[in-house]
């Protein structure tokens, strides 16, 4: 019998996760299955119960049973704890053990694509969700200089601060309102939220044009489209740009040298999954 995995969430329908691992996984010749799953919230934890029922070697989770897993796991790794999320499964004997790899896969890739360091940066986080938390994370642990904080809601980003703060008491971690970016140092801009993605607010971007500068470094965690237009505003201004879909690929591998103890290819799953959207979004790659 194949080893299973699949990914939990609700809806679960968009999820590119099997295309990438199902391709990971025929390239090296496991005999694995990994599928998508569609479990209620309210089902959630028989959902984890019926996962170590029949035996599976693990499982992602996505909306909206991230932070909901917490509790229902045997353990949860220290990622996991700080980050309140979890994003992969692995089993330890009898035991189901939840880890975090979105931030890590984000740092991976960025690190990698631009060869950079993250270590003293100056950084600007748009967003308070979960997706900010992941990467003001990895940024902490990496060594930025300052992390910055800003959200439309901006109680929203002055609670992730304080969260963070209470993880990383001697990090300079702040935020700020919307009006007030124009007075923040930045080095390196990531967007986490939605904006710009496609089917979402298309078309917009969540800071102002006159933010971005020559030597400025972009990170947008939209893929859909590839080219966002956060994207294409600070290549025309000269910084230096990331996608989101390498934060996808990068946290999807990591999450399978879990399972597999083998780092799979990173190649073979970026080029699944561009083959995919290829083909439900042609004019959005």
């Amino acid at each position: 019998m194949p080893d299973l995995l699949a990914v939990l969430g609700h809806p679960i329908g968009h999820s590119l996760s099997p295309v990438m691992h199902n391709a990971a996984i025929a390239d090296l010749r496991k005999d694995a299955l990994y599928t998508a799953i569609d479990v209620h919230p309210l089902l959630l934890k028989q959902a984890l119960v019926g996962l170590r029922a029949l035996g599976f070697l693990g499982a992602n989770l996505t909306i909206p049973h991230k932070e909901q897993a917490v509790p229902l796991l045997d353990n949860v790794t220290d990622v996991a704890m700080r980050i309140g999320a979890v994003n992969t499964i692995y089993r330890d004997q009898e035991q189901l053990i939840g880890d975090n790899t979105d931030g890590a896969g984000w740092a991976q890739s960025i690190t990698r694509q631009l060869q950079c360091s993250l270590h003293g940066m100056r950084a600007l986080i748009i967003g308070a969700g979960g997706a900010a938390r992941a990467v003001g994370d990895a940024l902490l642990e990496a060594g930025c200089e300052s992390l910055t904080l800003a959200n439309r809601d901006v109680v929203r980003a002055l609670t992730l601060a304080e969260y963070l703060r209470s993880w990383y008491p001697n990090k300079v971690i702040q935020a700020v309102s919307f009006p007030d970016l124009s007075t923040i140092g930045m080095d390196l801009l990531v967007n986490t939220t939605p904006v710009g993605m496609y089917g979402h607010l298309e078309g917009r971007m969540p800071i102002e044009g006159s933010l971005l500068h020559e030597g400025l470094i972009v990170s947008d965690l939209v893929y859909r489209p590839l080219q966002t237009p956060l994207i294409e505003a600070a290549k025309a201004q000269g910084a230096r740009v990331h996608g989101g879909l390498g934060m996808l690929v990068n946290q999807g591998a990591l999450s399978f040298a879990m399972w597999f103890g083998e780092t799979p290819s990173l190649s073979v799953m970026e080029r699944a999954i561009g083959e995919k959207l290829a083909i439900h979004y042609p004019q959005q790659v």
